[in-house]
């Protein structure tokens, strides 16, 4: 026969203490009027286990005998879903336009990948983009050899960024964090349709001469600044 499915209403250990403390007595004196032993009460008590109905009635007609009325129950509590955390990270770096120089290009990724870890250490899928220009030869090296995808144009890349973007968290929105990092504000449009979609959007950008219209767009509590290394 198939086990009941749990009801809408559990016991309440504590409802045990309650009438003990009601009669005045302690666990071993209740213990022995109930015919069990006092570990198996106490365990009652602390909710490790709960009577079966035949102790239950035990306890009801002691407690009743002594002009006691127990309450026993208490409507189940819910249990909260816990939100899955996203398992698809994805870094687009505006490079055009938060260019840095090549000898700080290695602690930049260094502490970008370590916030990444810190924030999201749950996503197994991650993809580093960088977008630069050809006079950014010696950092679009760097970048590549440091394992992010360096995309090169002598034309602004905000279009190919945007559309990379749009494609990668395409797939899977609700389960994907886009990471933007840049200075520029023309990334509004991106950022609103992606929240719309679910994506969990994420900004760095310098400490000064970024748009303030874009952290908005994105929530400060989103943004995080680039440290001055």
């Amino acid at each position: 026969m198939a086990p009941i499915k749990a009801g809408k209403y559990e016991f309440r250990p504590d409802s045990l203490a309650a009438i003990r403390k009601k009669l005045g007595i302690k666990q071993a004196k209740m213990a022995e009027m109930l015919g069990v032993p006092a570990n198996t009460l106490s365990r009652w008590e602390t909710g490790a286990t709960s009577p079966d109905a035949e102790s239950l009635a035990a306890v009801y007609s002691t407690a009743m005998d002594q002009g006691v009325t127990p309450d026993f129950f208490q409507r189940r509590r819910p249990v909260a879903k816990q939100a899955k955390a996203p398992s698809r990270l994805l870094v687009m770096w505006d490079f055009q336009n938060l260019e840095v120089q090549e000898n700080r290009v290695s602690a930049l990724n260094s502490w970008v990948r370590d916030e990444m870890e810190k924030k999201f250490p749950n996503t197994s899928y991650r993809r580093f983009k960088a977008f630069t220009h050809p006079n950014q030869e010696a950092a679009s090296d760097k970048l590549q050899e440091l394992g992010w995808r360096v995309f090169e144009d002598d034309v602004d890349m905000d279009e190919e960024i945007t559309n990379q973007a749009k494609s990668d968290c395409g797939q899977e929105p609700k389960d994907t964090v886009l990471v933007i990092i840049t200075k520029d504000g023309d990334f509004k449009e991106l950022v609103n349709t992606s929240k719309q979609n679910g994506v969990s959007i994420y900004l760095i950008t310098p400490p000064q001469g970024h748009s303030q219209s874009l952290v908005q767009a994105v929530g400060s509590k989103n943004c995080f600044t680039l440290p001055s290394i």
